[in-house]
């Protein structure tokens, strides 16, 4: 039921901000310094990013409630995407970001689609990381954030760093 809700939410919030669906580019992928279609795809370079952001999320949840089910687990990791979606798309939020707007990798907000297709990538990144020692999940996300930060000159640290000193 969370699921469901956590989703719902989203949606009924995107809606609010008048997110468009999808991108009208006739792709389902975006590449590095496509900057029209960037986040209005389902999938582009920073799917990667959520998909790191699941595993890590549930070896955490993991550690702290050992005794959740995975369905519980999941649910967490629906949640908390859900929630972090709402937030990257709120005007403010996009603001923080400070790209110019010819930068390639300028950002105006998700796609419905897009923002579904995160969340899908972090629940993705849960179910890969459950067999996976916690060490071993975050090893792995130390090496995505290297290698999504060499491959298109972005990620979670370099996104951080843009914002404190904006």
């Amino acid at each position: 039921m969370l699921i469901l809700l956590a989703l719902t939410a989203k949606l009924v919030v995107l809606m609010i901000l008048n997110r468009p669906l999808g991108c009208d580019c006739g792709q389902i992928w975006s590449i590095p310094g496509q900057v029209v279609p960037n986040s209005r795809t389902a999938l582009d370079p920073y799917s990667f990013q959520h998909l790191i952001f699941g595993a890590a999320l549930i070896a955490v949840v993991r550690r702290i409630r050992p005794d959740w089910p995975v369905w519980t687990l999941l649910a967490a990791v629906v949640a908390s995407s859900s929630i972090w979606e709402m937030a990257e798309n709120l005007p403010a939020s996009i603001a923080l970001f400070g790209y110019s707007s010819g930068d390639p990798l300028a950002y105006d907000g998700d796609s419905i689609a897009n923002s579904m297709a995160d969340t899908a990538a972090a629940v993705v990144g849960a179910l890969l990381a459950l067999p996976v020692a916690g060490w071993v999940v975050g090893l792995a996300a130390v090496g995505a954030e290297i290698w999504t930060t060499a491959w298109i000159g972005d990620g979670f640290i370099t996104t951080l760093a843009r914002i404190v000193a904006g």
